[in-house]
């Protein structure tokens, strides 16, 4: 069997919990409900597994990131997972193409909790 590293199984933890929360917001109805709670239920796992990938990914890599970056990698998402991987990239083809994954992942990301939503939504409805 093939060893999955520590970094990846993070990234399919995390895609897996968006599937369960798409799921959890379809059957509840929470989405709809109250989206200022689904956004802290969804905001909290995914602050924690942004942090954790950033950690495990600099340590295979064997460069720790400046004090911080992975923190506000986390926090600040959106901007900060790009900017974590243009500082972390030594050239600039590595960086534009880690740029590119993360843009991949959070559009699979968003097709993912959607997607799990409304087949919860449907089940719903059954």
């Amino acid at each position: 069997m093939t060893d999955i590293r520590r970094s990846r199984r993070i990234l399919i933890a995390w895609l897996i919990t968006y599937a369960a929360l798409g799921l959890l917001s379809g059957l509840t109805g929470i989405g709809q409900r109250d989206e200022q709670a689904f956004s802290f239920i969804a905001g909290v796992p995914t602050m924690v597994f942004i942090y954790l990938w950033c950690r495990s990914e600099s340590l295979e890599r064997g460069a720790l990131p400046r004090s911080g970056l992975t923190m506000f990698a986390a926090l600040v998402a959106p901007l900060g997972v790009p900017f974590y991987l243009w500082r972390t990239r030594p050239t600039a083809g590595a960086r534009l193409k880690a740029i590119g994954w993360a843009l991949a992942f959070y559009l699979l990301a968003s097709v993912v909790l959607g997607g799990f939503e409304a087949l919860g939504m449907a089940w719903r409805k059954v």
